[in-house]
């Protein structure tokens, strides 16, 4: 790859994300984090005690904020301004240096794929080694599906998504255009829906349901989305689930929910816009959680959430009440202490009253 500064300006200008080069419209080779980078590489900055080493061993060019823009003037780097250098990381680095899902050593289909003859499969779709794909699923353009899939009777997958190796897609299901599913999730298995007996003994209740995935959602590695017993399972737009998240049947999440690692959500979760859920989060079945709510802590939901804002702990409390019923609960031993001292000088006390 060779490229210019001016042509990332020229890409992200428009939409306010560059606003300027200054220096020189130096080639460019590459991308590289701090310890490890050279002269034909481009550097993204936003922690200003970086400078001075960038200063002293530039790079090709650097993305800086103003700020930190308008302090290396006269040094001589090459430098392109960023509105949000975080986020011009991820958008500069997606454009150019990202991997290509559909190159591979392998033919475009792979002869070891077992596809039946009425899925519909673009020309422009590549299907791995040992990939399953069953009757009349349908793939949208651009579609990749890695190594070792299974993609059921009935699927739906839309234009530019990406299902990495060994993923499962259960019957029925519909991902939306956009989607990157990473290796070893299942989406569409039945869900854990059991009723007991007189004795004890648990009965399975089928699930017909299916899940639908809206477009432009990330899914991590060995996640688990469950069908739903009836309707449907939903996860709503640009939502991103981190690896080993559980959701349940018939959850649904509403858009832009970021559900960091081991969260489990239990059957019929509602998440509204916005919610994120740090790891280890756990709601029990049937809660609602409002818009704009941030669950940290190990988190433990038994209640519907009904106002925005941080909570913690479990039962769940708004997070400044619950940091200072923690700082309490450090000094349990003392205040326990105090207190039976307090104890001991009373019946003292009374004793010589008698």
């Amino acid at each position: 790859m060779t490229l210019r500064l001016s042509d990332i300006l020229q890409r992200f200008q428009a939409s306010g994300l560059i606003l300027e080069l200054r220096g020189e419209d130096a080639e460019f080779s590459g991308f590289a984090g701090y310890d490890d980078y050279s002269r034909k590489d481009v550097l993204f900055v936003d922690d200003p005690s970086r400078l001075e080493s960038v200063k002293r061993t530039p790079p090709a060019g650097i993305v800086v904020d103003a700020k930190n823009a308008d302090t290396l003037n006269g040094c001589g780097l090459n430098i392109l301004i960023a509105s949000n250098v975080p986020l011009a990381h991820a958008l500069i680095r997606q454009a150019y240096d990202d991997i290509d899902p559909h190159h591979s050593e392998w033919p475009r289909i792979h002869p070891s794929s077992i596809i039946h003859e009425s899925a519909e499969v673009p020309e422009s779709a590549t299907v791995g080694p040992n990939v399953v794909i069953g009757e009349n699923v349908t793939l949208g353009e651009r579609v990749a599906i890695h190594a070792g899939t299974v993609v059921e009777r009935g699927v739906t997958i839309g234009p530019d998504t990406i299902v990495q190796a060994r993923v499962f897609i259960g019957w029925g299901c519909r991902i939306g255009a956009g989607v990157r599913i990473k290796p070893g999730t299942t989406i569409g298995g039945e869900g854990f829906g059991l009723v007991p007996d007189e004795n004890k003994h648990y009965h399975r209740i089928p699930h017909r349901g299916i899940v639908v995935i809206e477009d432009d959602v990330i899914i991590g590695a060995n996640c688990n989305i469950d069908r739903a017993t009836y309707t449907e399972t939903r996860i709503g737009r640009r939502c991103r689930l981190d690896a080993m998240c559980h959701v349940a049947h018939n959850v649904v999440l509403d858009e832009d929910c970021l559900l960091v690692a081991q969260t489990g959500l239990a059957g019929s979760v509602r998440f509204g816009k916005r919610v994120i859920s740090v790891g280890q989060t756990g709601v029990i079945d049937h809660k609602t959680v409002t818009d704009d709510v941030v669950l940290v802590h190990r988190a433990g939901v038994i209640e519907d959430i009904t106002e925005p804002g941080m909570y913690a702990g479990t039962p769940t409390q708004p997070y400044r009440e619950y940091m200072k019923n923690l700082s309490v609960s450090r000094k349990l031993h003392e205040l326990r202490k105090k207190v039976l001292e307090l104890e001991k000088d009373r019946k003292s006390k009374k004793i010589k009253d008698r």
